[in-house]
């Protein structure tokens, strides 16, 4: 694995599982008027579920838009959008997987992994 792709998978299972971690502990339940101890499994299940379905989907519908998205790190980094989307169809042709900076396929890769964590999250609190 080139270096881009272990950049693009390693970022994309930190962030569902540092977002998954955070979910108990940042969700407002006093403010919701729900009591964290009785209601802390759901929620987390609940939370990571639809956030997964929801990255999934959005992820999908930039990848089906007809050209291949940018990130706004890529548009910084070649100095403009036309420069950015230029560079997007090098890299399609370059050696190196043209999935590892596409924004789209990274939210649905984050997206299918929150679904993972969801159904390890429900096979172990039953």
């Amino acid at each position: 694995m080139n270096r881009s792709a272990l950049r693009f998978w390693g970022s994309a299972a930190a962030t569902s599982i540092v977002f998954a971690a955070l979910v108990p502990l940042l969700f407002p339940f006093r403010a919701m008027g729900m009591d964290p101890a009785v209601e802390r499994d759901r929620v987390w299940l609940v939370v990571v579920f639809y956030t997964g379905v929801l990255m999934i989907l959005f992820g999908l519908g930039a990848w089906i838009s007809g050209r291949r998205s940018v990130g706004l790190r890529d548009i910084v980094d070649a100095g403009g959008v036309k420069q950015a989307l230029d560079r997007a169809d090098a890299a399609r042709a370059a050696d190196e997987p043209g999935y590892t900076r596409n924004a789209a396929a990274w939210a649905v890769v984050t997206g299918v992994l929150l679904l993972v964590i969801y159904f390890a999250l429900y096979a172990a609190l039953g």
